[in-house]
């Protein structure tokens, strides 16, 4: 089987209709939680605009569609992995002292 070949395929897809009505509106609310809204406050603001939303169904819905990269101009990107510079940064980081680990010190009881 040629992978390749059935990956162009796949990706020559249309895709399908959006699955739910908040789909049209990803950008708004990703906007307002860039701006640190909360759940509720985006529903209320989806409602005064017209917008017959719940805080459930905007909650599933952030759920269900994790928060992509930003680029440079502020606009939202699709997550398709992580840097390699910042997992080397992170692993830096979060890298255990072999010294540390395994020195114990008594405990002071008295």
């Amino acid at each position: 089987m040629d992978t390749d070949r059935i990956l162009e395929d796949a990706r020559r897809l249309e895709p399908g209709p959006p699955r739910s009505k908040l789909d049209d509106y990803a950008e708004i609310i990703w906007e307002l939680r860039r701006k640190r809204k909360r759940i509720c406050a985006i529903a209320d603001f989806l409602v005064g605009h017209g917008i017959r939303v719940g805080k459930s169904t905007v909650a599933r819905w952030l759920k269900a569609h994790p928060p992509g990269k930003v680029n440079d101009s502020g606009h939202q990107c699709l997550a398709t992995g992580v840097d390699a510079k910042l997992q080397r940064r992170a692993k830096d980081f979060f890298r255990t002292d072999s010294n540390h680990e395994t020195t114990t010190k008594p405990y002071n009881l008295e």
